[in-house]
């Protein structure tokens, strides 16, 4: 079928379907150096991670506050046995200064353990106050009794952590790592903190912080 001509002064236009297959839409994108699209692509990514870590960090972020707060849970600080363990805090003036006296107890009857009985006290001393972090140090004495009935005197000095997760303000979880030396009749001992690992413990703690009386 012939179609009619165009109009004098229209200029007409033809298109080739082959060409148009080919080459497919065209973008603004596409024409946008790679340089630059990986700048934005990094922008973007490094605004996610900003928005995502204001949205987890906490608003009201504090040192945390143990003073005269009394702790109990478990913890194998002293001994390679699993001890139950309680803390108290003393009173004092600042809120970073959290002065710690901490008793243990740790038996094993039916077990085959290197320690089948341990009992124990030490005082921490804290060192450096962060937002919901405690870093401290501690020394303490107890006895020990080993699986050949062998007894002996504990001396202890490690240095620790506690942290608390945000929304579980009164669980706190440590870590420490220091030297024991055990003295018995005719034998001295010097080693590692519960055998050769860092020694981890538990507390919940209960009651409001109390500051020093003047």
């Amino acid at each position: 079928m012939n179609l009619p001509a165009a109009p004098s002064g229209i200029r007409t236009l033809a298109i080739n379907p082959a060409h148009c297959a080919e080459e497919g839409p065209t973008l603004a994108s596409d024409h946008m150096p790679i340089a630059r699209r990986s700048r934005v692509s990094t922008v973007a990514a490094a605004a996610f991670a900003a928005l995502i870590l204001a949205l987890a960090a906490p608003t009201d972020a504090a040192a945390k506050d143990l003073r005269g707060r009394f702790g109990i849970g478990f913890n194998n600080n002293f001994s390679s046995l699993t001890s139950i363990s309680v803390k108290v805090g003393l009173p004092t003036d600042k809120e970073t200064l959290n002065f710690q006296i901490q008793g243990l107890v740790g038996f094993a009857i039916l077990a085959d353990e290197d320690n089948r009985f341990f009992a124990g006290g030490r005082v921490l001393l804290p060192i450096l106050a962060e937002d919901n972090l405690n870093l401290y140090g501690a020394v303490g004495g107890g006895y020990v009794r080993f699986h050949d009935n062998l007894s002996a005197a504990r001396v202890q000095a490690v240095l620790g952590v506690e942290f608390f997760f945000f929304g579980l303000e009164n669980l706190g979880l440590s870590a420490e790592f220091g030297l024991n030396l055990d003295v018995a009749p005719g034998r001295i001992d010097f080693t590692t903190t519960s055998g050769t690992s860092a020694a981890v413990g538990v507390h919940y703690y209960f009651g409001a912080p109390k500051q020093k009386r003047r």
